[in-house]
């Protein structure tokens, strides 16, 4: 278990106290992880239509109408069920803006196997890669994110997911343990599996 029952029944203790204020302000405490989120998340192609906090303003709406159906059943931090709430928005945005047909109801299947994997593959790639700010080392940069873009994509998908949760929505090991449902321990282990794969698959 990440996270321990007592850590949870602070938050739920709150919510049921102070009902909606608890939750706007557990909202704006976690307001920037919930950015991270978005911003490496969405389609590149919605960017114009609408910004990350058009994403953020809506998921707000959705948490402060539905906190009571998580304080009836907390499993995980109020932290992990407001990132699904929000996850949730932005994939109801990406397919009311590209037409994308709504999986079966019967299927339970993950956010990250739902939201784009360019937009995280892209930002992760680029986040591997470095920095560099000479015009040689931008070049180099830009070709480093192209090859890590492409070993990323050879990934499986739970070995990419522990890279981004970690690296770009810059998780603990516990909401990362929490978020894919496993122990800390194997939270562990898959983090340092990936980063192996990663460094085997850039070597060859």
């Amino acid at each position: 278990m990440p996270y321990t029952h007592s850590e949870i029944s602070l938050e739920v203790a709150a919510l049921r106290d102070r009902g909606a204020e608890a939750a706007s302000e557990f909202f704006e405490r976690d307001r920037e992880k919930l950015k991270r989120f978005v911003m490496h998340r969405m389609d590149g192609r919605l960017l114009g239509r609408l910004d990350w906090e058009d994403v953020l303003q809506e998921g707000f709406l959705v948490v402060q109408n539905r906190y009571q159906d998580y304080v009836a059943s907390p499993s995980v931090p109020f932290y992990i069920w407001m990132r699904s709430i929000t996850g949730q928005v932005l994939i109801d945005l990406h397919r009311k803006h590209f037409n994308v047909q709504q999986r079966s109801v019967s299927r339970e299947v993950s956010l990250h196997q739902q939201l784009p994997f360019q937009s995280t593959a892209e930002s992760l790639g680029n986040l591997l890669a470095g920095s560099g700010t000479s015009p040689s080392g931008v070049v180099i940069r830009a070709e480093q994110a192209h090859e890590l873009r492409r070993v990323l994509a050879g990934m499986s998908e739970l070995d990419r997911e522990v890279l981004v949760l970690r690296h770009l929505e810059q998780m603990t090991n516990s909401e990362v343990a929490s978020v894919l449902g496993i122990d800390k321990s194997t939270a562990t282990k898959r983090y340092i599996r990936a980063l192996t794969r990663l460094a085997k698959m850039m070597e060859s």
